[in-house]
């Protein structure tokens, strides 16, 4: 597979971008003028990666003599979201984060969110504290960045997952396969991990948000956000082993574009991670298994997707 694509939970991006898919429409601005009296000037930082759910800002103001920042994201941008499904998505983002924390992982403050009507589409206001200096992808993929930077954000997303409570688990037939599924869904990759060097890791997408009901299904899904079938979709973000092979494969492609460190190395340290982690023993055989493999299953998934 092309190392100049990366997956999402919804199948292959091609990491080309313009800019002007970020940046705020004049729609988009006028709605926020609107909502907000105060003045704003966008930052253009170089440690955000771009979003594939969302668009998102980086704001600056000022208030009581101090210049503040704030995330502003607009979720759901391009989706062409109706009314009502913004309004269901909505409804799922704060008990998504707060599951998330119930289960570790920290997650930046969400001030307001907001339904606003852009004319063609809907799209979900989010304005979030601003945390650390860049996020994995970022870090990962830089060669002036020290590895032991990007050891930290591997060892960290892998233990965060080892450590799940073994009564929030359940090993569940998906795909064919016995896996463990997880408590909830995760859109775990690089771009949605942010390492802080005071607060640890913190997890910062939850667009869309993945949760599940008691049968282990999603609560909400659409095709407008993701193109992966519910089985597939539950298989690469709602289970261990399917969640923690995709992120150590963008991983590896992400290292080796930063040309700093050799492939076999990254590769031996990644499976010695996870052979140290709090893993069952059947997850830990089929990660280091897929791993040696090339990630195959993986492959499989995506391929007939036809993606």
């Amino acid at each position: 597979m092309n190392q100049e694509k990366l997956e999402t939970g919804a199948g292959i991006l091609e990491l080309k971008f313009h800019a002007s898919l970020f940046e705020p429409t004049p729609k988009e601005m006028s709605i926020l003028k609107e909502h907000e009296s105060i003045r704003f000037n966008e930052i253009k930082p170089n440690f955000l990666s771009e979003g594939r759910q969302s668009r998102v800002s980086l704001l600056e103001y000022e208030s009581k003599n101090q210049k503040n920042k704030v995330i502003w994201k607009r979720m759901g941008a391009n989706k062409k979201l109706t009314d009502q499904e913004a309004g269901l998505i909505k409804a799922e983002l704060l008990p998504y984060k707060n599951s998330l924390r119930q289960y570790g992982w920290s997650t930046p403050n969400i001030y307001h969110l907001q339904i606003v009507d852009t004319g063609d589409e809907h799209q979900i206001f989010s304005y979030e504290e601003p945390v650390g200096r860049g996020d994995g992808e970022k870090i990962i993929g830089d060669s002036k960045e020290p590895n032991f930077k990007k050891w930290f954000i591997i060892r960290s997303v892998c233990e965060q997952l080892a450590n799940y409570p073994a009564n929030s688990l359940r090993r569940k037939s998906i795909l064919g396969k016995k896996l463990t599924q997880l408590p909830h869904g995760l859109d775990l990759k690089l771009a949605n991990v942010v390492s802080t060097d005071d607060r640890g890791l913190f997890f910062v997408d939850l667009f869309g948000p993945k949760l599940l009901n008691e049968k282990g299904s999603w609560r909400f899904y659409s095709d407008k956000l993701d193109t992966l079938k519910e089985e597939k979709l539950l298989a690469v973000c709602a289970s261990r082993e399917g969640s923690l092979l995709r992120f150590l494969r963008l991983t590896e492609w992400q290292w080796q574009k930063a040309g700093n460190y050799p492939p076999g190395a990254v590769r031996n340290g990644i499976m010695e991670i996870i052979k140290n982690s709090n893993l069952k023993v059947e997850e830990n055989d089929f990660i280091l298994s897929q791993i040696k493999d090339n990630y195959s299953w993986l492959d499989q998934i995506y391929k007939e997707n036809q993606v």
